[in-house]
């Protein structure tokens, strides 16, 4: 019973939070880009010295650069993952939530900001039946 309860303790150690982006997008809100970030007056320089390398870029139809931004902070424990845990292990798989803060800036022919958004949504992954 001890070693099962200590197995189940480190599994959920192991499997308690997952976070996954650009760590300079956590914690951040519309107030902090707000503050940061200028339509038509900040450059593509000063967006990568303030939060680094985009995870992802695109161009538009008409040429125009597009970066995107994000962070999830998540957590897998669920009701799902504790069942899992509990009754099978973790072998019947795992289910993680929370929520994604994702920004996206679109560049004008000059490298300087056009347009920008923050949001924010609920993601959930799972392996398994989950």
């Amino acid at each position: 019973m001890k070693n099962g309860l200590l197995i189940l303790a480190t599994l959920f150690i192991c499997f308690g939070c997952a976070n996954a982006g650009n760590k300079s997008m956590k914690d951040m809100d519309q107030n902090k880009i707000d503050t940061m970030i200028v339509e038509g007056q900040t450059t593509k320089q000063d967006v990568q010295k303030m939060l680094g390398s985009p995870l992802e870029t695109n161009f538009t139809d008409g040429g125009l650069l597009i970066w995107k931004y994000y962070y999830d902070d998540t957590s897998a424990l669920t009701a799902e993952t504790v069942g899992s845990m509990l009754l099978t292990f973790g072998l019947a798989g795992t289910k993680a939530e929370g929520i994604r803060t994702e920004l996206v800036i679109l560049f004008d022919e000059n490298d300087v900001v056009r347009k920008f958004n923050l949001s924010e949504s609920e993601v959930e992954a799972g392996t398994g039946i989950f």
